[in-house]
């Protein structure tokens, strides 16, 4: 037997959760991330907060299991929990029906016993209902990560009691189970359970009392009917979640309720909250998924869109093209969500996965009835937003921008084949990928209409990035010059040297992302000129499948080259053009003159996909457009 063989261990299940907590309650080292809290006044912030994950798991499980009591089962009326952060001790109290108490014969243990101390064990493994445990490991994980655990459990005329503690032997196999006592009582029926974490499996004794407290006040706001005591006081609320933790500011309320799939979803807009950007928070079945889930991705990705999209008309009154960052500057999203059979991405809970919660918030909010409704009743937010978009657009620094434009305008484009037409208006201005491709142009374009300026080095991504960035970029400088177009200042056609802008590149991946950048460049400062009559931008397909025999050249496109079946063209000669440098004269002759052009034209996307395709903070939302 080899030496290896010899480093074999089967572990207990007491020995493995204290060994492995991070798979049962999440990460044991502190971590720092930004959460909504509330304060003792209740007053609500936005605040980094650090704490140990799995400790406030373990917690959490055992106040789930009152919850799921109370609320999801509907016995009792009350919760108390109660923290002291010095000595770590824990404790949560409900007035339930009492855990159940029976002698199991078959297992030689009491039910109640078993359920706090083994994991697998518990009720919610049948019809789950909107109940927050799922796997009956909860309350087990936390009395074998305990130094120790008490339970005291009232129960039809009959009190149940008993300590579990940690066994701190370093080949510790089980937890040590004290005898349970039963007497006779006339309390009412409930649970009790009391616990401190032990030091042996906690490195990090890390659980800020205004964390613990701010999930205990957002549990007791988000469940008016039940009556929440913390550290013997109670939490007074309202019977609206907004009115109790937004009660000084104008909210915006939507209501999901999906009958047929017993699925409800309330999402409390708070605009003017955040400081700076935006945030989100949900509680799921009353579990707070830090995370989000699936439910808070669709509500992201489609609210805003369709918001702007109900916002078309006035935008254009305005003569101002709002974009994400402009509704969402600001804006706080407090969600309720209660469903059934709830899944999460670990035991930890910190992430809705049910992929019908994302589809249930996506279809409501497709229905564009109620955005109407929202615009006319929130007048000041949708001023707010409109606002910003203005000082977007006309930014603060626009005399400092007019003395780098007016010094840029005197240099000149060296790398531009200028078109010598008089109406300028009729002039075509062709961008193109490469050297080669203005070549080929050269010899075949009417000097009078077709200038044509190749594309050097990368074509700078310009969502974010400020104006002045923006002119130190060379290719940028180039065609600002060569068309006349000034930051700050909205695009005329009579004032352009230009009166079209054809944009030219390889049938590829590149290509098609340099098109996009592009369009994105215009479309960040000039909105206006994918408004015109006729289309100002447009692209410019060069030939892609090129047929030759003799003199005779038959070509196909991006656009339609899956109507060419090789089987027709036999004896032809057959050229695959993905790159301009493949085409020769007689192609560029034909691009010319039988110019393929696909418009780039506003169709009220256009904004929310050039953010979503280049905006860096969206990444989330790109996988979820693309499905990955």
């Amino acid at each position: 037997m080899s030496k290896k063989t010899n480093q074999i261990q089967k572990l207990t299940d007491y020995g493995h959760m204290r060994l492995r907590t991070e798979m049962y309650l999440g990460g044991r080292d502190p971590h720092t991330q930004k959460l909504f809290e509330v304060n003792q006044d209740a007053s609500t912030s936005l605040t980094d907060v650090t704490w140990v994950p799995a400790l406030y798991t373990g917690f959490r499980e055992i106040l789930d299991n009152a919850a799921d009591e109370v609320i999801g089962r509907k016995f009792g009326n009350r919760i108390d929990v109660t923290y002291d952060p010095e000595k770590m001790i824990f404790s949560v109290k409900d007035n339930g029906r009492g855990i159940p108490i029976d002698y199991d014969e078959e297992h030689k243990t009491y039910l109640a016993t078993m359920v706090l101390s083994e994991p697998r064990a518990g009720s919610n493994f049948g019809e789950r209902g909107d109940v927050a445990g799922t796997n009956g490991i909860g309350a087990s994980a936390t009395s074998n990560t305990s130094q120790w655990f008490k339970v005291k459990i009232n129960k039809d005329g009959k009190n149940f009691s008993q300590e579990f503690k940690e066994d701190k032997k370093d080949d510790a196999k089980k937890l040590i189970i004290g005898d349970a006592s039963i007497k006779d009582t006339k309390q009412e029926n409930g649970t009790f359970i009391e616990y401190t974490p032990s030091k042996e499996v906690y490195k990090h004794l890390m659980m800020p009392e205004q964390f613990l407290y701010s999930r205990i006040y957002e549990f007791a706001a988000t469940n008016p009917s039940v009556k929440v005591y913390y550290n013997g006081k109670q939490i007074k609320v309202k019977d609206k979640v907004e009115k109790t933790l937004f009660p000084t500011k104008e909210t915006i309320v939507i209501d999901i309720d999906n009958i047929e799939q017993k699925f409800t979803s309330k999402f409390i807009l708070v605009p003017g909250f955040v400081e700076d950007g935006d945030f989100y928070h949900s509680i799921v079945n009353r579990i707070p998924a830090f995370n989000g889930g699936t439910h808070m991705d669709a509500f992201r990705l489609t609210f805003v869109r369709n918001l702007l999209n109900a916002l078309t008309k006035e935008s254009k009154k305005r003569k101002l093209s709002p974009n994400r960052s402009d509704v969402t500057e600001g804006l706080m999203v407090f969600n309720v969500t209660n469903m059934q059979a709830p899944n999460f991405d670990s035991q930890s809970k910190t992430r809705l996965t049910n992929e019908e919660a994302g589809s249930i918030v996506t279809s409501f909010l497709n229905d564009a009835d109620f955005y109407d409704k929202i615009i006319k009743k929130n007048r000041a937010w949708i001023d707010e937003i409109y606002a910003r978009c203005e000082a977007r657009t006309h930014k603060k620094d626009a005399s400092e921008l007019a003395k780098l434009q007016k010094k840029m305008t005197r240099s000149k484009v060296a790398s531009l084949m200028d078109a010598t037409g008089k109406d300028r208006s009729k002039c075509i201005l062709t961008l193109a990928e490469g050297n080669s491709a203005i070549g080929g142009l050269s010899a075949v374009r009417n000097p009078q209409i077709h200038g044509g300026m190749p594309l050097r080095g990368k074509v700078l991504n310009v969502n974010g990035v400020k104006p002045k960035e923006v002119l130190d970029n060379k290719i940028i400088q180039d065609i600002m010059n060569a068309i006349g177009l000034v930051i700050g200042q909205k695009a005329k056609i009579s004032d352009l040297r230009y009166g079209q802008v054809w944009i030219a590149t390889d049938e590829d991946h590149d290509g098609s992302n340099i098109c996009a950048l592009l369009i994105n460049f215009f479309h960040t400062y000039w909105p206006e000129l994918f408004n015109m009559d006729k289309p100002f931008i447009s692209r410019l397909q060069t030939p892609f499948i090129i047929a030759e025999k003799g003199k005779q050249r038959k070509y196909w496109y991006s656009s339609n080259y899956h109507e060419f079946k090789p089987e027709d063209w036999k004896g032809w000669n057959i050229t695959r053009a993905k790159g301009l440098g493949t085409l020769i004269k007689e192609d560029w002759d034909e691009a010319i003159k039988n110019p393929a052009l696909i418009p780039i034209v506003e169709d009220n996307e256009m904004n929310e996909s050039l953010d979503m395709l280049f905006n860096g903070s969206r990444a989330d939302d790109r996988k979820t457009w693309m499905g990955v």
